[in-house]
């Protein structure tokens, strides 16, 4: 899970975040194998070029998007089917959001994502699938591109064009 805001665990570097999933869940690994998992996490979520050098450094010193990149790179360390994100780009720059929304595009290839989002720009750019929740009742699911242009619900369109919500 990604939350809306970053993150990272305070106390830990950029490397025992990444692998903070194994440690705290009594998993013991080789070194070699910590130190592939932690590249290959960080090259993921293209963030390893930016710390490499830096790896034993607290990752609450990285900037805001540095941070959510690496959020995700800590959930995806522990090879999950599913990445939950609440809301991952709320707290960012734009410039930060939209490294987010491009990685999320090339991850989606090989992990099934579920993202909250009230920013329906966003959830237009890259998603596949959405649906809309009013009250906590389901409206609305369907193909994104089918339900941004011919919704079937008159709530999800008056919601889509800024009429309520």
């Amino acid at each position: 899970m990604v939350f809306q805001r970053p993150n990272p665990f305070p106390t830990m570097s950029i490397y025992d975040n990444v692998i903070a999933g194994y440690k705290l869940n009594g998993i013991r690994l080789k070194k070699t194998e910590r130190d592939e998992i932690v590249e290959r996490s960080l090259t993921d979520v293209t963030l390893w070029d930016e710390v490499k050098d830096t790896l034993y450094k607290k990752g609450s010193f990285l900037s805001g998007g540095q941070q959510q990149r690496l959020c995700i790179a800590r959930a995806l360390a522990f090879n999950p089917e599913v990445i939950l994100l609440d809301e991952p780009t709320s707290a960012l720059d734009p410039i930060s959001t939209a490294k987010i929304e491009d990685l999320l595009v090339k991850l989606k290839e090989n992990y099934s994502i579920l993202m909250v989002t009230h920013n329906m720009s966003q959830a237009a750019r890259i998603s596949d699938y959405s649906m809309f929740m009013y009250l906590g009742e389901l409206v609305e699911y369907g193909k994104t591109k089918d339900m941004f242009t011919n919704p079937k619900d008159r709530r999800t369109e008056e919601y889509l064009t800024g009429k309520f919500g």
